[in-house]
């Protein structure tokens, strides 16, 4: 990109402008009006939600994690899917929403990134979809997605898509259920705007507010009510360390739906090579981080204190390092087929990560210790 490029002041992008102006107020008050009128009926909820989950879903197993970052392969049903769907949430086709997502992990928090967190909350938000993004037909980082017949037919009637199904379908709905326009109000105009803003929570919330568990050199927080919005998404400190990997929530107990219909798919053979990091490296970012925390402690304590819990985390560290040689060695030998062989380093793989999760809980004992006796 030429520096005359990124000094022109950015044009206003007047049809994204008017139509996230006018989406809120259908959506909100005029459907509340409408349906104070004409009365509330269960169906209008259900279609609301029903709508807003296979929204929801495409967009961020889809749109993000399918074709953005490639964390998984999948059959051409669910690409579909995805395309049909996802086009509902109206924020763009997959080949224009994977290229400024790929460019915004690419050049995080610089000039370059579309929604950069560093240009304030309401940028990050919304505000950077009010101007033309001079990238924005630059499809040079997605040639690979354009191999995709899926997606090169949605990029094509994406319009359409999103007129016919976005709002169509839902005042079909409507109409069968006896009134239409309620239909296009609550699964039309009041999904897209839930969707919009649960969505536009990524780039901003989570990246201004929650815990910076897997890398505090960057903005990306995870945040939980975030996750519990956006089908999982709000993993974000986990999402920008690990990109590549289908989960956002890597702890069993955490919300991350889009995870569980990925791990479906798979179930009945719909999706394979589902890409997931080492549990080593995982723990061992977790503790990178965290030791930066303990520094602080560890410099007020006394300096034999100090330097026994310093070797402590540096065994630690070892044992992390050397099960994640362990992991990658059995990972070898599993796709050799030597089946004998690879079992035996998985069982030496266990005992070291084992090994190391132990370290570092005593660590972390030893460091509460240093905190209650200073207290």
């Amino acid at each position: 990109m030429s520096q005359a490029a990124i000094a022109e002041p950015p044009k206003k992008d007047w049809i994204n402008i008017v139509f996230l102006t006018l989406t809120p107020i259908l959506g909100v008050p005029v459907l509340a009006w409408y349906t104070w009128q004409t009365g509330f009926q269960w169906w209008m909820f259900a279609l609301f939600l029903g709508l807003y989950c296979l929204t929801g879903l495409s967009i961020c197993a889809g749109y993000h994690r399918f074709y953005s970052h490639k964390s998984y392969d999948c059959s051409w049903p669910v690409q579909l899917f995805y395309a049909i769907f996802g086009a509902m949430a109206a924020q763009n086709s997959i080949l224009k929403w994977s290229a400024g997502h790929r460019r915004h992990h690419s050049f995080s928090e610089t000039e370059w990134d579309p929604y950069s967190i560093k240009r304030g909350f309401w940028w990050a938000h919304f505000i950077w979809i009010f101007y033309v993004d001079p990238q924005t037909d630059n499809y040079e980082n997605v040639k690979d997605l354009q191999k995709y017949a899926v997606a090169r037919w949605q990029h094509k009637y994406y319009q359409a898509i999103v007129l016919a199904i976005g709002f169509g379908l839902p005042a079909l709905i409507g109409w069968f259920c006896g009134d239409a326009i309620a239909g296009l109000l609550w699964g039309g105009f009041l999904r897209v705007v839930l969707v919009h803003h649960s969505t536009f929570f990524v780039n901003s919330l989570a990246h201004y507010m929650g815990s910076p568990t897997y890398d505090d050199s960057a903005t990306a927080r995870d945040n939980w009510a975030v996750a519990l919005l956006t089908f999982g998404e709000g993993y974000h400190s986990f999402h920008h360390r690990f990109p590549a990997d289908f989960r956002n929530g890597v702890r069993w107990y955490n919300w991350d739906p889009a995870k569980w219909f990925i791990q479906s798919l798979r179930v009945i053979g719909l999706a394979t090579n589902l890409r997931a990091t080492e549990a080593p490296r995982i723990e061992q970012a977790r503790m990178e981080v965290a030791v930066k925390v303990l520094e602080a402690k560890l410099a007020k304590a006394e300096p034999t204190i100090g330097m026994e819990i310093r070797a402590r985390i540096q065994r630690a560290r070892t044992s992390f390092e050397s099960a994640l040689a362990l992991w990658r060695k059995q990972k070898e030998e599993r796709q050799q087929g030597v089946s004998s062989q690879w079992r035996e380093t998985q069982r030496t793989y266990d005992m070291h990560l084992k090994q190391a999760r132990q370290e570092w809980r005593e660590v972390v004992r030893a460091c509460k210790q240093l905190t209650n006796t200073a207290a």
